[in-house]
């Protein structure tokens, strides 16, 4: 996954989520299919604990994706005092975190790569997050080289999504999976793909 730069309208963020200019693959994306065909494969696997730490007065990493039965352990390496706020249709929390704390919370419902969970703290504004919790395992947060692979989908007809929340990036395809077949998808977004 890349994104193609536009001088004329410049990507504020391209700084934080792009390696390399010149190749332009895009970090913290997530990428996601949606479709009635979603299977485990069998059991549901162990839930698991994913880490947002407060540091330097940012949440990091700022963007997570998760399985419903997830928790987030929030962290404060700062020496202020933070809070962790969500609000939103599937999780509520609003917690105060001293120099030092900690606090776990586990989300049950799945809000998908639509309904995500903005993260706030109510003392200092810039400070943002979002979680992305779903009810399938055909999702993936894109690493620094832009790359993605999902695997054990069951053949069928699919919405293969991206988000990129911080840069208000959003695109769609349509795609067909086959069974027995690995699809390559190159994916481009540009400007023109802001929501």
């Amino acid at each position: 996954m890349t994104y193609r730069a536009d001088p004329k309208r410049p990507w504020r963020y391209g700084r934080y989520y792009i390696k390399q200019a010149k190749t332009g693959e895009l970090a913290e994306a997530v990428v996601a299919l949606r479709g009635d065909k979603h299977a485990d494969g069998g059991d549901k696997p162990k839930a698991k604990t994913v880490t947002i730490d407060q540091k330097n007065f940012q949440f990091l990493p700022e963007t997570v994706a998760i399985r419903a039965g997830d928790s987030v352990k929030f962290t404060n390496s700062d020496q202020a005092t933070h809070n962790v706020q969500v609000s939103g249709y599937i999780a509520s929390l609003n917690v105060t975190m001293p120099a030092g704390g900690s606090h776990t919370a586990r989300f049950d419902r799945a809000g998908g790569i639509r309904q995500p969970l903005k993260v706030g703290c109510v003392f200092h504004s810039a400070m943002q997050a979002w979680i992305f919790v779903f009810d399938h395992p055909h999702f993936q947060l894109t690493p620094q080289d832009g790359r993605f692979r999902l695997e054990g989908v069951p053949p069928g007809e699919y919405e293969l999504e991206i988000v990129h929340p911080a840069g208000d990036l959003r695109w769609r395809k349509r795609v067909t999976v086959a069974a027995g077949q690995t699809l390559h998808v190159d994916i481009s977004v540009s400007p023109d793909d802001k929501k």
